[in-house]
C-alpha cells in the first residue's frame, strides 16, 4: 500500500507542478515520458482536471479521456492485457488505473467539484476490463478503426454513461463554486487515501454491503430533495417579486 500511495504521490505532484506553471506563471509545459503514451497522458490529464472544471463534468471528463487517452493511443490493450493469459507480461501495467485512483484523490479533497461520484470511476474501471465496449479496446485509434468488429459488435462507453448519468451524479457538486476555479491538492504522502470503494469492495470484512447501490440509493434521494429545494426557492422568488410588483402599483 505504501509503494502505490508514493506512485501516486509523485504523479499527483506532478500534475500539481504543471498545473501550477500554468495558472500562476502563465507558462507552457512541455510534458513528454519515455514514450509518451504513459506518464504523459497521467500528468496532461490529471493537470487539465485541476485547471479546467469543465473536465470536472461527466461530459468533460469522457473528452479528456477520448482525447488525452484513446486518441493519443495509449496501449491499453498491452498494458491492461485484453485477451491474452500472460499475466507476468513486461507490458502489463495499471497505468490507467493510477490515474483514475489519481482523480479519486482530487475527489476526496474536493467533494464538491465533481459533477460524478466515485461510482463513475468504479464502473469505468470495471469496463475497462470487461470488453464489452469499444472504447478501451486495442492499443490506438488507427486499430479501432480498422477492426470493423470493433464497430459492428461494440459501442462506445460513453453513451452507456449517458443513458444512466443519473446513476453517477454527485448530489454535493457546485457548479459555480464562490472559490477559484483552479484545484490545488494537497500531494503529501499522508494526504493520500486507500480507496477503499473500489479495492476493497469484494472483502466482507470491510465492505458489508454492495456499497455501490447503497450509494446511489443515497444519492437519488439527495438529488430528490434537491430538486424539491430549487423548486420550492422558484416558488418563494416568484411570490416575492408579485409583491413587489403590487406594493409598486400602490
Amino acid at each position: 500500500m505504501h509503494e502505490n500511495a508514493a506512485v501516486l504521490q509523485t504523479v499527483l505532484d506532478g500534475a500539481t507542478q504543471i498545473a501550477r506553471e500554468v495558472e500562476d506563471n502563465k507558462a507552457s509545459v512541455l510534458v513528454h515520458c519515455s514514450d509518451g503514451w504513459d506518464r504523459t497522458a497521467q500528468l496532461t490529464s490529471l493537470a487539465m482536471l485541476e485547471l479546467d472544471p469543465y473536465y470536472r463534468t461527466i461530459q468533460g471528463f469522457a473528452v479528456l479521456v477520448e482525447k488525452e487517452w484513446c486518441s493519443f493511443g495509449h496501449k491499453f490493450a498491452h498494458r491492461v492485457g485484453h485477451g491474452e493469459d500472460k499475466h507476468s507480461d513486461s507490458e502489463r501495467s495499471p497505468i490507467f488505473v493510477q490515474f483514475v485512483d489519481c482523480v479519486w484523490q482530487i475527489m476526496n479533497q474536493f467533494p464538491y467539484a465533481f459533477e460524478f461520484n466515485s461510482s463513475f470511476l468504479i464502473t469505468m474501471l470495471d469496463e475497462l476490463y470487461s470488453c464489452r465496449f469499444g472504447t478501451f479496446l486495442y492499443n490506438s485509434e488507427k486499430q479501432r478503426h480498422h477492426d470493423q468488429h470493433v464497430k459492428e459488435n461494440t459501442v462506445s462507453l460513453w453513451s452507456y454513461i449517458i443513458t444512466e448519468k443519473r446513476r453517477f451524479l454527485n448530489p454535493f457538486y457546485n457548479q459555480y463554486p464562490r472559490f477559484v476555479d483552479v484545484l490545488r491538492p494537497n500531494t503529501r504522502l499522508m494526504c493520500i487515501k486507500v480507496w477503499k470503494d473500489y479495492y476493497f469492495r469484494y472483502n466482507p470484512a470491510i465492505v458489508a454491503q454492495d456499497h455501490a447501490d447503497v450509494e446511489a440509493l443515497v444519492n437519488e434521494k439527495i438529488l430528490q430533495k434537491v430538486e424539491a429545494l430549487k423548486a420550492e426557492v422558484i416558488m418563494h422568488e416568484q411570490t416575492l417579486s408579485k409583491t413587489v410588483r403590487n406594493a409598486e402599483f400602490r
